[in-house]
C-alpha cells in the first residue's frame, strides 16, 4: 500500500507575487512538521510555489529529507496578473468572496480550463505514486490541486467541493490491487493538539 498525505500550504503573505508564508503560516508549518515527524514519512514532494516550499521546510529539517519539487503540483494561479491574496482576505465586494462564503467553490475560478487542470492534478499524483511504491509520501501543494484530485478519486462531477484549512492533511491510499481510495479529509489536529508518542523505555 502507498499512502499520499496531501497537504495544503500554510497561510501566505498577502499582496506580493509568489508569496512566502506569513508568521501565522510559518507557525502552522512548524506544528505540522512536529506532528508528521512521528509518521515515518518516506518521501516529500512540494509545489514550486514559495508558500508550498516554505511549508515543507520544517519537515525537511526534522526528517533530513529534501523535498522533490514537482511542477505539476502548482496551483491554478500560475499566470497571475495581480499580487496574490489569500482567498479568505479577498474584499467583500469581490464576487469570489461571495462564492467562497456561499460554498460555490466552482465559481471561485470561473475561467479555469478545468479539463487541463484535472489532468495535471492526476498526472502529478500518478508521478508520485509511481516514484514511491509502498511508502508514505507527504505532498505539499494547494487547495485547488487537493480538491481536484480527491474529486477525481471520489468520482465527483465538480472539481472544487470543499475548502481545506491551511496545513490540513488529506489522505489517499493506493491499495495492493491498484485501487486508490480516500482515507481522510482535512485533518487539522496538529493545529490544536500535541501528539502523544510512546515513552522511551
Amino acid at each position: 500500500m502507498t499512502e499520499l498525505l496531501l497537504i495544503r500550504h500554510g497561510l501566505p503573505l498577502a499582496g506580493v507575487f509568489d508569496p512566502g508564508l506569513s508568521p501565522e503560516g510559518t507557525a502552522q508549518a512548524e506544528r505540522l512538521a512536529a506532528w508528521l515527524v512521528h509518521e515515518d514519512v518516506d518521501a516529500l514532494y512540494a509545489s514550486p510555489f514559495r508558500r508550498a516550499r516554505e511549508t515543507a521546510a520544517p519537515l525537511e529539517r526534522l526528517t533530513g529529507m529534501a523535498a522533490t519539487v514537482l511542477d505539476d503540483l502548482r496551483e491554478w494561479d500560475t499566470d497571475v496578473s495581480q499580487p496574490y491574496t489569500p482567498p479568505e482576505q479577498i474584499g467583500a465586494d469581490d464576487p469570489r468572496a461571495a462564492a467562497l462564503a456561499e460554498g460555490r467553490y466552482e465559481d471561485f475560478v470561473p475561467d479555469l480550463d478545468r479539463d487541463a487542470f484535472r489532468a495535471r492534478a492526476v498526472r502529478a499524483m500518478d508521478t508520485v505514486l509511481q516514484a514511491c511504491p509502498g511508502g508514505r509520501v507527504a505532498v505539499v501543494c494547494h487547495g485547488g490541486i487537493t480538491n481536484t484530485y480527491l474529486a477525481t478519486v471520489l468520482g465527483l462531477p465538480t472539481m472544487f467541493w470543499f475548502h481545506p484549512d491551511y496545513t490540513s492533511v488529506s489522505r489517499v491510499r493506493r491499495m495492493p490491487g491498484g485501487r486508490i481510495v480516500l482515507h481522510s479529509v482535512n485533518e487539522t489536529a496538529h493545529l490544536i493538539a500535541e501528539r502523544a508518542v510512546d515513552a522511551v523505555a
